[in-house]
């Protein structure tokens, strides 16, 4: 059992660390976080995380442990809610409003982890967009107060490895340990798993009530061989960034965008978004082309594959996670996956790299470098001798696009029926990955309590 220790428990319920006195009232009973976004007008830093809701671990106050105390108790834990721009003050949004997750330590919990009492456990299990200067911060903070021994849990493949050449360039000594744990493998897993045992997990908006979340079988899928499916590509797309912007070019310029499997809104974080792919496609010629691409994309409002309020953000709805329809995977064959990040040098795999294999789908992964590589050593199967997957090991940005723009034009030029028999002659691969996605759902818990003895 490792015990969790907070620093405020109001009415039974132990509020998350790393926040001021003012903020408290938002977490119990519960979080609210629409209020705290109403009220305070920022992302919250810290939220009650998935690493309270495990059979393994015991969560205590700080106030159970004696003054007098030398041996080790457990870890302080910092639960990162989204980015960790937030809670490292690092946003510039944030001034004024809140400072960072160091400067709400209390003194007491200061000298236990100075003393090596408390351990610090900063936890980023969901969405795990750590930059240099958030690692980087953690360092230069935990130096400043002398806190000796410091975790950050992390879902970024790539961290241990910037961080140590970092501290080697620098001439640093380093402070932090790194674990990285796949919790957007875990929780989408367990939630399919949940759903093909039939298992309704999912709470839709109140407009949207007639949908349900949905999975394919095994079986189902079996059943569709001799059906050829109205689509060639599933790529959903609905927070533009510059990698997403650059595909949906390529792929209107290839004919694969409009009345297929494509989801995507310009107009999603803003008027519009704008033309911005140089850092992706850097020939001038190329630029003017997919630039006609861009016009006709900001001509129309926005084009949706799974069900219309997605794109419009409604209350109630869960995107990435809390959500599945399977009716876009059965209608197309190959999913041309935009991942969160590209240009930034992250190893973060989020839900978007895992779910295909719970839906029967081979994978151009439009990502950040050594994506694949991160997805074999979990034992998946990906798809390199069917697609070209020499992009994965190109560590330039826009090198590696433009082996990915090679992929979907190559991919453009085949029938519908050479794509229906292409998919098919994967078929055991596609039905390795789906049981083996299934096992991790089946053993969430398990997973959670491998993370766990990492921290004894």
């Amino acid at each position: 059992m490792i015990n969790f220790y907070y620093d405020r428990v109001v009415d039974g319920i132990h509020i998350p660390n790393g926040i001021p006195k003012n903020f408290v009232k938002y977490y119990s009973p519960i979080f609210n976080d629409v209020k705290f976004r109403t009220d305070i007008d920022m992302e919250p830093a810290v939220y009650p995380s998935d690493m309270r809701h495990t059979e393994y671990s015991s969560l205590k106050s700080v106030d159970t442990i004696k003054d007098d105390t030398e041996t080790f108790s457990g870890y302080y834990l910092i639960e990162g809610f989204g980015s960790a721009q937030n809670a490292l003050g690092v946003n510039p949004e944030t001034k004024g409003k809140y400072k960072s997750v160091f400067n709400y330590i209390e003194e007491k919990t200061l000298k236990f982890l100075q003393n090596g009492v408390l351990k610090l456990c900063i936890c980023y299990l969901q969405e795990s967009f750590i930059t240099d200067n958030i690692i980087h911060s953690i360092h230069y903070n935990t130096k400043k107060l002398n806190i000796q021994n410091s975790i950050v849990i992390v879902n970024d493949f790539l961290v241990e490895k910037r961080y140590t050449d970092w501290c080697k360039k620098n001439g640093y000594e380093p402070r932090i340990k790194t674990i990285v744990f796949c919790h957007s493998l875990y929780e989408k897993s367990s939630e399919i798993y949940q759903l093909l045992n039939n298992n309704q997990i999912y709470t839709m908006a109140d407009d949207y009530k007639e949908y349900e979340g949905s999975a394919i079988s095994l079986e189902e899928f079996k059943n569709t061989k001799s059906i050829l499916r109205k689509n060639s590509v599933l790529s959903m797309n609905r927070r533009q960034r510059e990698h997403r912007l650059a595909t949906l070019c390529v792929l209107n310029n290839c004919n694969l965008l409009k009345g297929n499997g494509v989801s995507y809104q310009l107009t999603f974080d803003g008027p519009t978004t704008p033309f911005y792919v140089d850092k992706l496609i850097t020939n001038e010629e190329k630029q003017k082309m997919y630039f006609q691409d861009y016009k006709e994309l900001q001509e129309m409002k926005y084009q949706w594959v799974d069900y219309p309020i997605a794109m419009e953000a409604k209350d109630g709805v869960h995107h990435g996670y809390g959500w599945e329809n399977k009716q876009p995977y059965l209608d197309s064959y190959l999913n041309i996956t935009t991942e969160t990040d590209f240009v930034n040098p992250t190893g973060y795999a989020s839900e978007k790299v895992w779910k295909p294999f719970g839906f029967f789908q081979p994978v151009l992964l439009v990502g950040n470098y050594g994506t694949l590589e991160f997805v074999r050593s979990f034992g998946f199967k990906t798809f390199d001798g069917f697609i070209d997957e020499s992009y994965d090991k190109e560590k330039d940005n826009a090198k590696r696009f433009e082996l990915i723009e090679k992929e979907i034009i190559k991919f453009s030029k085949m029938s519908k029926q050479e794509v229906h028999d292409w998919y098919w002659s994967m078929e055991d691969i596609l039905v390795h990955n789906f049981n083996l996605f299934m096992e991790y759902g089946k053993n969430r818990e398990q997973n959670y309590k491998n993370l766990l003895e990492k921290l004894k």
